[in-house]
């Protein structure tokens, strides 16, 4: 997947008020799941799917790999996988990374 190079923020400009509420309706977490490119960071399709189905992404870049995956998943299931708790704990996690 190629991505626009304006559309990526790097975790060093990533600010907490970016990161859509996990707590609230989720509008725009698609949008903020591909500021990341997991597959570039993970180094392939596989790679980042385990990072994603491991369950133990860590790192701020991990988090954002399997929060970036979630959003390929949810798209590529079309509609019948329901990614949201895992995505409201993936932004619960990249908001605690940067606190």
């Amino acid at each position: 997947m190629k991505m626009e190079s304006n559309s990526i923020i790097e975790n060093n400009q990533l600010t907490a008020a970016q990161i859509p509420d996990p707590d609230g309706n989720l509008r725009g977490w698609v949008h903020f799941a591909h500021s990341f490119n997991g597959y570039e960071f993970a180094g392939s399709f596989e790679a980042c799917a385990a990072i994603a189905n491991s369950g133990k992404a860590s790192s701020l870049s991990e988090l954002r790999c399997a929060l970036f995956f979630e959003a390929r998943r949810d798209r590529h299931s079309g509609g019948y996988t329901d990614v949201t708790p895992t995505v409201r704990e993936l932004l619960r996690q990249i908001k605690a990374k940067l606190s």
